[in-house]
């Protein structure tokens, strides 16, 4: 095994994916429905989403599903007809204020998207979704101080969503302050702020792809000082499933080095947190055979 498709096949899972057999008593409507947006199958998640938003009007997150369905059937129109409607009957509904700004920044139409975003955390200042995506919506007008500004409020309403911390990191590195995100990380760590480990899976997501581009490009001593750079990043916020991707890949690249004893090592820590790997047992047969 390579060291890219095995780092690729130990990529950390932010959620465990639900055997088929117990969706249905498992998971929320909402994940019913990205599950079928993600098995390409819009009709079916739109209805889910539309049923949701009907029982839970304040549910940002149903009409956020409600336009990425429209999108991919390429009805965009319907869309924009729904919230408008919706709206004669509520005028005061910042979920539907935030599905026409959401749909219009789609359609790259930043103008008035900006003005439905405002309008919609104008009627609710706590719609995190409205907030995130109006910072979206300012960068595209080069407004990328306000961009931060918003998105940190999306984060000081809901410091769980990781969209939010991917689209702050963004934003710093279109502004060329990446270093930004990484100060905010310490500051939050130091501080035991529950946004660190947000700003730190986002970070650590931010050096893995990293590590793909330099293994590309052949460079196999700096891709092992970035996965050591992310591995001491998941250890930080003690996150036991990156933890045992990064010890992992490290394994996979000193078995590529020839260096036996330093993979062997690896293979030996993902064990100690995790005795049913099943590809550090494998290798660690391989490697380290019984004496007979």
């Amino acid at each position: 095994m390579g060291f890219y498709a095995g780092l690729l096949f130990q990529t950390p899972s932010l959620g465990a994916q639900t055997p088929r057999h117990l969706q249905d008593f498992q998971i929320s409507p909402l994940q019913r429905g990205e599950f079928l947006l993600l098995s390409k199958k819009p009709g079916e998640a739109l209805k889910i989403f539309q049923e949701l938003w009907q029982k839970e009007p304040l549910n940002a997150y149903a009409v956020r599903g409600i336009v990425r369905s429209y999108k991919v059937l390429n009805q965009m129109p319907r869309a924009e007809t729904l919230f408008k409607e919706y709206r004669q009957r509520n005028p005061r509904s910042s979920a539907a204020a935030y599905g026409l700004g959401y749909l219009y920044y789609l359609d790259k139409k930043y103008d008035r998207s900006r003005n439905a975003l405002e309008e919609a955390v104008g009627l609710d200042p706590q719609n995190a979704l409205a907030l995130n995506n109006l910072a979206a919506v300012l960068v595209e007008l080069n407004k990328k101080e306000e961009a931060v500004a918003r998105v940190k409020e999306a984060i000081a309403v809901n410091p769980d969503e990781l969209m939010f911390y991917r689209n702050l990191h963004m934003i710093y590195a279109q502004t060329n302050a990446p270093d930004k995100f990484v100060e905010e990380y310490r500051t939050s760590l130091k501080e035991s702020l529950p946004q660190a480990r947000n700003y730190g899976l986002v970070l650590a997501e931010k050096l893995r792809q990293k590590s793909f581009r330099e293994y590309s490009d052949g460079k196999v001593d700096v891709t092992i000082n970035t996965i050591v750079d992310m591995l001491q990043v998941y250890r930080e916020i003690d996150h036991k499933p990156g933890i045992v991707s990064g010890l992992f890949s490290l394994a996979i690249l000193y078995e590529e080095q020839g260096k036996r004893d330093l993979a062997l090592e690896k293979h030996r820590e993902v064990l100690k947190i995790n005795p049913q790997h099943i590809q550090s047992r494998e290798m660690l047969r391989r490697l380290a055979p019984e004496k007979k």
